[in-house]
């Protein structure tokens, strides 16, 4: 099982009956079910492959016989073998102490994929097992906490993201499992989270990794519906298709027959040896397994046909997952029938295609991508020159912050940059050392609203940090981080993630861009000294909408008259004032939705 000190790795796929399968009929396994193009087992060593992988073992959770064997082996070409759990310890005895097992359970199919390059860090002087445990995909799932006093008025309003205040474990779903091969033994393998649990209690060392995704049941129909229409529409398309890429939108297997007044709206899967008769409907996302017919008039729509099922004359399926066949019908002639290629499909007329097809996707904004290349060119210009003229001020801060108080010169905080990822914004240190534990104890003195924190006479600010703050030019360090493409000159405030969490479509817009060292916040807010959070929210979204080159030029300039903002500028000569969102108002209100 070893190619010198490589360790090997073993997939160990346990596979299930799907329940939506009549009781006692032959139908399908879960690894043999339809899914886009192939079945489960092929897509999920497709999914797996480049993980080091040598073999496949699937072990079944039911009796099967030889049939279901050759099955199961006939699906994909790698070297895949088909045991008892009472005959799994005697393979796992020729396995080398350091040799891994890769547990898979087929009904769990990940939305987010396998990626189990997590699961190879396994310290060589600490061996494990390591589990991958679902934690959602939703990077904005929150829940709102209300702080209040002791008299029970509300103080605040928080909202706390999941991704960043805790770790949600819905049910501990482990994904996929990392195993010694020599760990398992006369464990159970019912589920993975059965066999998590074993393994703590035998003494296994254990490690459970976060994994950003959902888990979509495949023993159950929606779960199955689910998987084909993420995968079928990664692998054929999902754009609206014109008259020369409409057959792009199908994917046929071998021999398969499909009439020529039959219509196929994509995306359409049809396995091998498909019959598609006259005056059928097929509408896809759609998966029709092998050895189907599709009979006379009948519709199947955004469902799953498991193989060899049978669609009788004007049924209708909708969004089902069918493994029986539906009423019966004399076979069709054989000359009624044609075969692709070229797969000859009728065109749904110019009613049908409004209906049945998605809408089109809108076309790249090449515009915009111009004013942002030219936009960063603009940054990185100017930054350089600006940094190389204000040099010798920079030098001469520094000297006077670091004779005056204790600390360093600069300071970073971190802040969300574009998509949300974090970044060091760099100012001049103006604050004692240790302020930001100190704020804390101030908070209740705060004297705006939302999540900002201000007091008019902060006790942590110093002398020097007084007039730097008045004077702006504590903010002189941010021209590196629009050198390194943390910022740009203008956008909205940079701002940290406590900051960005009340308002959840404002964090999107806003962090859309680049923020900026100004912006139309700064020039256009209502008085220097007052923060008021709505006119924040109000400014930044109303600079998305309005992005422009010409814009950048006028708050940079109006910066520069108003000396960083000393002097409100009116909205109405940044933006059009017959925009259906101008309003130039000293404090607008509910621009953000609860």
């Amino acid at each position: 099982m070893r190619a010198g000190d490589q360790t090997a790795v073993v997939l160990l796929v346990i596979d299930r009956l799907p329940p939506f399968i009549p009781p006692g009929a032959r139908g399908p396994s879960v690894l043999l079910l339809p899914l886009g193009m192939g079945c489960v087992f092929a897509a999920l060593l497709a999914r797996v492959r480049g993980t080091q992988t040598r073999r496949a073992v699937v072990v079944p959770s039911f009796d099967f016989d030889e049939a279901y064997e050759q099955q199961v082996r006939s699906a994909v070409t790698a070297d895949v073998s088909v045991l008892r759990r009472d005959r799994l310890a005697a393979l796992l005895a020729e396995f080398e102490p350091g040799d891994y097992l890769l547990v898979i359970d087929a009904a769990r199919w990940p939305s987010a994929g396998f990626d189990v390059k997590a699961l190879h860090s396994v310290p060589a002087h600490c061996q494990g097992a390591v589990h991958a445990l679902a934690v959602g995909h939703d990077p904005e799932a929150t829940r709102e906490v209300v702080d209040c006093d002791e008299s029970g008025r509300v103080r605040r309003v928080q909202r706390l993201y999941q991704a960043r205040s805790w770790t949600p474990l819905p049910g501990a779903m482990v994904c996929f499992s990392m195993v010694p091969a020599r760990a398992i033994g006369d464990l159970p393998l019912q589920s993975l989270d059965e066999l998590r649990l074993a393994l703590s209690s035998r003494g296994v060392l254990t490690r459970d990794v976060p994994f950003a995704s959902d888990i979509v049941d495949l023993t159950s129909e929606p779960g199955l519906l689910a998987a084909n229409e993420r995968l079928v529409v990664e692998q054929v398309g999902d754009s609206r298709p014109n008259d020369s890429t409409r057959a792009a939108q199908i994917r046929a297997g071998d021999r398969c027959r499909v009439h020529t007044s039959a219509r196929l709206v994509g995306p359409v899967v049809l396995h091998d040896r498909v019959t598609i008769e006259q005056g059928a409907l097929i509408v896809g996302p759609a998966v029709i397994g092998s050895g189907c017919r599709v009979r006379r008039g009948a519709v199947v729509i955004q469902s799953v046909l498991l193989p060899g099922t049978e669609i009788a004359d004007g049924i209708q399926v909708r969004h089902r997952v069918i493994g029986s066949n539906l009423g019966s019908a004399p076979a069709a002639p054989q000359d009624d029938l044609i075969r692709p290629p070229p797969l000859e499909i009728n065109e749904p007329g110019p009613d049908e295609t409004d209906t049945l097809l998605p809408p089109p996707s809108a076309p790249p904004d090449h515009h915009q991508r111009v004013h942002l290349a030219v936009k960063r060119a603009a940054d990185v210009a100017l930054a350089g020159v600006g940094l190389i003229l204000v040099s010798p001020l920079l030098l001469l801060i520094a000297i006077v912050i670091k004779i005056a108080s204790r600390g360093p010169v600069l300071f970073a905080h971190r802040r969300e940059l574009r998509g949300g990822k974090e970044f060091p914004c760099w100012k001049f240190r103006t604050m004692v050392a240790g302020a930001h534990d100190l704020q804390r104890d101030l908070y209740r003195k705060n004297e705006v609203d939302g999540p900002q924190f201000k007091l008019r006479d902060d006790p942590r600010v110093t002398l020097v940090g007084r007039f730097l703050r008045e004077t702006n030019l504590d903010e002189l360090p941010q021209l590196l981080n629009v050198l390194l493409g943390h910022m740009s000159l203008v956008g909205p405030r940079p701002s940290p993630f406590r900051e960005n969490q009340i308002c959840v479509p404002w964090r999107r817009a806003r962090l859309s861009v680049r923020p900026g060292i100004t912006g139309l916040w700064q020039i256009c807010r209502d008085g220097r000294n007052r923060a008021d959070f709505h006119q924040w929210i109000y400014y930044d979204l109303m600079y998305v909408r309005h992005f422009s080159l010409w814009l950048d030029i006028k708050i940079l300039l109006a910066t520069l008259l108003t000396l960083g903002g000393r002097w409100r500028v009116p909205l109405s000569w940044m933006v059009p004032t017959d925009h259906p969102h101008f309003e130039d108002a000293s404090a607008p209100a509910a621009v953000c939705p609860p």
